[in-house]
């Protein structure tokens, strides 16, 4: 019963592991800028569009 329980713990554990590395990485490895809090998880912002001033 003792080993059956350490197994269970050890997989949970496991699995908040990975769930907390892929949330890091996915705050972090997207852009090139640092992760600000605002941005959420998951949220891409699009860029503006350049206005170009055309001489006439």
């Amino acid at each position: 019963m003792t080993a059956d329980i350490i197994v269970i713990w050890a997989g949970i554990l496991g699995l908040a592991y990975l769930a907390g590395a892929g949330l890091y990485f996915e705050k972090t490895g997207g852009s090139s800028r640092r992760a600000s809090p605002s941005d959420g998880f998951g949220r891409h912002v699009r860029p503006l569009p350049v206005r170009i001033r055309r001489s006439r």
